[in-house]
């Protein structure tokens, strides 16, 4: 079974593409320290099968301590020293949590599939289960309306025979979610809150992800819980917004279908590579008011970014609430990291409340972490007393029911949370900030 350690690999069958560039983003991924999003270099890929890259990155995502050990364990490098490490996982990720077999014959894949005994026998020993779970969240997909109107996107929507599942206005929050557990495979809905984003069955998922339409940027698929926070800020045509941490761009586009591409639109991004895709992402989508910055926003004040009347603070967190993310970090709770990221949230919150003419702010993050939330505000509040809370589950019209945490006095009740298991979507946290009128 094993190969001899002084074996050379003959490169006269070259392993696959999909396979490669795989191994490529992982490396890349894995180099940087986990400070860039694997979905961002997905993106960045031009002549790939990106539907099938992100379902073998997933993969590796979710189950990557049991294949980083069972790498270990049955000494597959060990044994093959030529053989890449990188490449290695990808392929094992595929023969054990993925398609279960792989393609071609070249000498990488012939080594691993040799091995394919000896990993499944230490997963069953581990009792690491390989069955996919099943996926019982819906699909949202939001129509661009930079690039298509809704009533268009319906239309197309029938000529593919998709059936709209027709409802009166729903009377209760609940009566929405229920909706959304009977809908069939062929329907699909307008969500309660967002009117042009639609909601699938999940057993669709696939369909989208490399649907023509999600392709030409007409639909975006963004789960509802971050199309809240664009709905919330609402900045009316016209108006003028900044986007503190805007990549890869999906709410600030949201922001600008909001805006009906009238205004302006600040959107900042320090990383260099995050910042191109940005800006690939809001030229793609039609965004004509977007003004991209490459930047530390903290150093961006009323000089480089005028007039600034809504701002959108969503900074770096420890993403506890991202149910499907493509993160390469530890689940487990780190109070030193997560001290470090309430730090930086604070400064990046108190510098939105620091522009002059700022009506309105929304903070988000992608955590259920009271560190990162309502301490958080609670903090900025303390220092920004020039600002106010408002309440996020009136501005939904009282249909929504998870709120923060009610023991931090005149906050939590006015935070929302959306969360994974009761709201079908990924955990997010949103607080709204007013500024106070001088008779408040």
């Amino acid at each position: 079974m094993a190969q001899e350690s002084n074996s050379k690999f003959q490169h006269s069958v070259k392993v696959p593409t999909q396979y490669r560039r795989c191994t490529a983003l992982l490396k890349t991924a894995l180099a940087r320290n986990q400070k860039i999003s694997l979905k961002s270099l997905i993106y960045e890929e031009k002549h790939a099968n990106k539907r099938g890259m992100q379902a073998v990155l997933k993969q590796y995502v979710d189950n990557r301590g049991a294949i980083d050990n069972a790498i270990e364990e049955t000494k597959i490098i060990e044994e093959n020293p030529r053989l890449c490490p990188v490449l290695c996982k990808i392929l094992v990720t595929e023969l054990i949590f993925g398609r279960k077999q792989l393609i071609g014959e070249s000498k990488p894949v012939t080594t691993v599939r040799d091995y394919h005994e000896r990993l499944s026998s230490f997963f069953k020993d581990k009792n690491l289960g390989t069955e996919r779970k099943k996926d019982v969240k819906p699909r949202y997909v939001r129509v661009n309306t930079n690039l298509l109107a809704v009533n268009d996107a319906h239309e197309m929507l029938a000529n593919e025979e998709w059936v709209k599942k027709e409802h009166p206005t729903f009377e209760s929050y609940n009566d929405y979610l229920k909706a959304i557990c009977d809908l069939e495979e062929a329907e699909y809905l307008t969500d309660m809150h967002i009117s042009n984003l639609f909601v699938f069955c999940g057993k669709q998922k696939h369909y989208w992800a490399c649907h023509d339409f999600v392709r030409s940027k007409k639909f975006m698929l963004q789960d509802k819980a971050t199309c809240l926070v664009a709905e919330l800020l609402n900045p009316p045509p016209g108006s003028v917004v900044l986007d503190m941490c805007a990549a890869p761009g999906m709410k600030t586009i949201h922001l600008c279908n909001m805006m009906e591409n009238k205004g302006t639109i600040f959107a900042i991004e320090q990383d260099t590579d995050r910042y191109r895709v940005l800006n690939n992402m809001t030229e793609a989508a039609g965004c004509q008011i977007v003004k991209t910055i490459n930047a530390d926003a903290l150093k961006c004040d009323s000089t480089r970014c005028p007039d600034v009347e809504y701002i959108l603070v969503d900074p770096s967190c420890s993403g506890s609430g991202m149910q499907n993310r493509m993160s390469l970090e530890a689940d487990d709770k780190n109070p030193d990291r997560l001290k470090k990221l309430a730090g930086l949230q604070i400064k990046m919150l108190s510098h939105a409340m620091s522009f002059s003419k700022v009506k309105r702010i929304a903070y988000s993050t992608c955590s259920l972490y009271a560190e990162e939330n309502e301490q958080v505000v609670q903090r900025c509040l303390q220092i920004n007393p020039q600002f106010k809370l408002l309440s996020g589950k009136k501005a939904l019209r009282n249909k929504w029911q998870n709120v923060g945490d009610v023991n931090y006095k005149n906050i939590g009740k006015n935070c929302l949370y959306a969360l994974p298991e009761k709201d079908f979507t990924d955990g997010i946290f949103i607080a709204i900030f007013e500024k106070r009128k001088e008779e408040d």
